[in-house]
């Protein structure tokens, strides 16, 4: 696949915005239970979301690794 050096930025950006979705969610948060007694559960938002992210990325590493064409 070929891309232009505009894609190859546009790609940048993307990758660094997942990495700062990366960190924003990849934190333990804990979710109330309610119950007799009040626990809280720990729980990782990220869990949810992780293969997407996985998914996503390796795109955008053949996407980057593809051979860049001149504007």
């Amino acid at each position: 696949m070929k891309i232009s050096n505009d894609a190859v930025d546009e790609l940048k950006k993307i990758r660094d915005a997942l990495d700062n979705m990366y960190d924003k969610l990849n934190t333990t948060l804990f979710e109330k239970k309610v119950a007799v007694k009040t626990i809280y559960k720990e729980v990782n938002p990220y869990d949810g979301v992780s293969e997407n992210f996985s998914y996503i990325a390796d795109k955008l590493k053949q996407l980057e690794s593809s051979e860049i064409v001149e504007d």
